[in-house]
């Protein structure tokens, strides 16, 4: 056999089960910094080992012997030590052996590091991951390291094996410029072919055996500066079926780990999924209820959300992929997630990846309606206290701020508008931030209803789109006070509802008003659904801007009222 054909089949080699091993290494201060034990060099007693199973300590020597049939093992770094040459290693892999050479680190508190989550990378999307790489090479902290918390790809779960690592081999291409160390852990999309019925759940690669090759173990721990984190796996495997849950063998590693650590300590939870949407989630607190839970970091939501949890904080963070992928949430940053770690709190921002100074506006909110003064308060990432001014500007009013507070690691802004003069519409609050360089610009659409028309002569018609769930009555559809249609009381689930409007009824601004009926043998009005309302005009698709299209907008009688919801679609600014 060539050496060639003996590296085709290595990784083939890897993603098959693998029968019980005997694992053994030494867990050692790499005083040279070669990798390989020398006489001479501190042996590490008492480190941990585990092959997401079980746990071992290295003894005097350093020296730890493991029992598996797991893919990977991995070592905990003792406090004050890093891993010189990874933490994980793959069972059976005679190019980097057992050995876990550590080095000696001064990891003061407090201490940075960037979560980035839902990257759902694709070959085409390569120029902006590149741009996510540079943002957080570029912030001006000393990063510890960085934690991407799963759905790395998109979408190995409908892929072949061959495809799969494809994608898996694009993404490690992608992050390979990161300056500082990288963990992962898998999301719901790290699963291989689980979606497709031609690829059989016993082929080699299928499910989870594909991602230890490339990330390592599906859930671990290590600690910097005294804080434990600890990687849980929020998604399992039933009968062939991927389901959202922390698979019991992740569940008892979290408790037999836990026993290793001295209450009261510092931890932060990692994982894709939320814990507060799994059922195991009062397992996971009970189990944490002798430690200090500073926070606990998820993504796959695809915004920004927090909760209590454990009692400490559970952030969802955000998503990498806003721009290529799509967000429920938005349009302030998300892109990625800082946080500095004091050890008795943290404090946290979000960033984006296309903006040199990421901004997120508290005030108004999305949902608000201007009508007239204004009260604009925003938060913008500038770690280095570049930004000088701010000018602020909404339709004709204008303001310059140049005068900041400090909230966390966010720099702040505050200022007054008038949207008074504004037409009925979507106007942007645009916010023009001056620091080094050229001006960095921030645009964000607000609904302002002033009751001043805009001169606005339709072209041509439009259509009206809307999706309908659990409608069991006709419900009246009314575009500008108009009643344009009825919903089908007997409509499908998921039906659509299309509905030309002439050109004489359309405006600049389209209030598209849903209000609920009684069915034909009820008393009670209509309680139902829908998503995805939009107008197509002259081929472009127009949507609310308050919100993410693709939402569930329910629409519920309250006592004797019939339920409405009312849309506002702005046919001069396009969808995205």
């Amino acid at each position: 056999m060539t050496t060639r054909s003996l590296w085709l089949i290595l990784p083939l080699l890897f993603a098959l089960p693998l029968s019980a091993a005997t694992v053994t290494g030494r867990v050692f201060l790499d005083a040279d910094g070669d990798g390989a034990w020398q006489e001479g060099e501190e042996a590490l007693a008492g480190a941990l080992v585990s092959d997401g199973a079980q746990i071992v300590t290295s003894g005097a020597d350093g020296i730890y012997s493991l029992d598996t049939d797991g893919p990977t093992v991995f070592v905990v770094n003792p406090t004050g030590t890093w891993p010189s040459r990874g933490f994980w290693r793959l069972v059976g892999d005679r190019t980097t052996g057992s050995d876990f050479p550590m080095s000696r680190q001064e990891q003061p508190l407090p201490f940075y590091f960037v979560q980035g989550t839902d990257h759902h990378i694709r070959p085409e999307i390569a120029d902006k991951m590149t741009m996510y790489v540079e943002a957080i090479n570029s912030l001006p902290l000393p990063l510890a390291f960085v934690v991407h918390t799963g759905d790395m790809v998109v979408d190995v779960n409908l892929a072949t094996v061959p495809d799969s690592r494809a994608l898996f081999e694009a993404y490690q291409e992608m992050v390979a410029g990161l300056k500082m160390p990288l963990f992962h852990l898998p999301g719901n999309h790290e699963h291989v072919a689980v979606l497709r019925e031609d690829v059989p759940a016993d082929t080699p690669g299928w499910g989870k055996e594909l991602y230890p090759e490339y990330f390592g173990p599906l859930h671990y721990a290590f600690t910097y500066a005294g804080v434990q984190f600890i990687a849980m796996d929020g998604t399992d495997l039933v009968d062939g079926k991927l389901q959202y849950a922390i698979p019991e063998g992740c569940m008892a590693f979290l408790e037999t780990y836990l026993q290793h650590v001295e209450p009261g300590t510092p931890i932060v939870m990692l994982i894709h999924e939320p814990f507060v949407t799994l059922a195991q989630r009062g397992r996971v607190e009970e189990l944490l209820e002798d430690y200090k839970v500073l926070l606990a970091l998820s993504g796959h939501g695809h915004g920004i959300a927090s909760w209590d949890f454990a009692g400490g904080k559970e952030i969802m963070g955000g998503a990498t992929s806003y721009a290529w992928h799509g967000a429920g949430f938005g349009p302030n940053a998300m892109g990625y997630h800082l946080l500095k770690i004091t050890g008795d709190g943290f404090e946290n921002a979000f960033g984006d990846w296309a903006e040199k100074y990421p901004v997120t506006v508290d005030a108004p909110a999305r949902s608000d309606t201007l009508t007239g003064k204004v009260q604009v308060r925003a938060r913008f990432l500038d770690p280095a206290g570049e930004v000088t001014a701010v000018d602020a500007r909404i339709f004709d009013s204008a303001a310059t701020v140049d005068q900041f507070g400090t909230d966390g690691l966010y720099r702040t802004l505050t200022c007054e508008l008038d949207a008074s003069q504004a037409p009925d519409g979507f106007e942007f609050l645009q916010l023009v931030l001056s620091g080094e360089g050229e001006p960095m610009v921030e645009k964000q659409p607000f609904l302002v209803l002033t009751g001043r028309q805009d001169e606005f002569a339709a072209r041509g018609p439009a259509e009206l789109r809307l999706r309908l769930h659990e409608v069991a009555a006709a419900n009246a559809v009314l575009v500008n006070g108009v009643e344009v249609a009825k919903t089908a009381p007997d409509a499908g689930e998921g039906d659509w509802l299309k509905v030309e409007i002439a050109a004489e009824q359309l405006r600049r601004l389209n209030a598209v008003e849903v209000v609920a009926a009684k069915p034909a043998d009820g008393e009670k009005h209509d309680d139902f659904w829908l998503d995805g309302v939009d107008m197509v005009y002259e081929g472009k698709v127009h949507a609310d801007q308050r919100g993410y299209k693709w939402w569930p907008y329910k629409v519920v009688c309250t006592g004797d009222e019939p339920g409405r919801r009312t849309f506002y679609i702005d046919l001069t600014l396009p969808e995205g």
